[in-house]
């Protein structure tokens, strides 16, 4: 069975663009995370975990200062988290290749 991973967008209700960068480091070196995104200027992310490792409750609480609401919550495969980080070029080499 192929392992699934959890990816949330976020909105937040106070996060300052530097607690953003901060918050960004913090949990990119996080063995569980995948993929971090914070905006502090627009106030939102994206997070793409494993929840075996991290659960969604414990992430959760590492946000909560910062007042965080669940917007999209969706479960994907490694391999659509590798297709979605591909560029363009690869992708339709990809494409074409098939």
């Amino acid at each position: 069975m192929m392992a699934m991973l959890k990816f949330i967008k976020l909105k937040f209700g106070k996060i300052a663009p530097q607690e953003a960068m901060d918050l960004q480091y913090r949990l990119g070196v996080n063995p569980a995370t995948y993929r971090v995104f914070i905006n502090g200027y627009l106030k939102s992310g994206v997070i793409v975990f494993d929840e075996e490792k991290l659960s969604k409750g414990e992430l959760l609480r590492i946000l909560s200062p910062h007042e965080p609401e669940i917007t999209e919550e969706k479960e994907i495969t490694m391999e659509e988290l590798v297709n979605s980080s591909m560029s363009w070029k690869n992708v339709m080499g990809e494409i074409l290749s098939q």
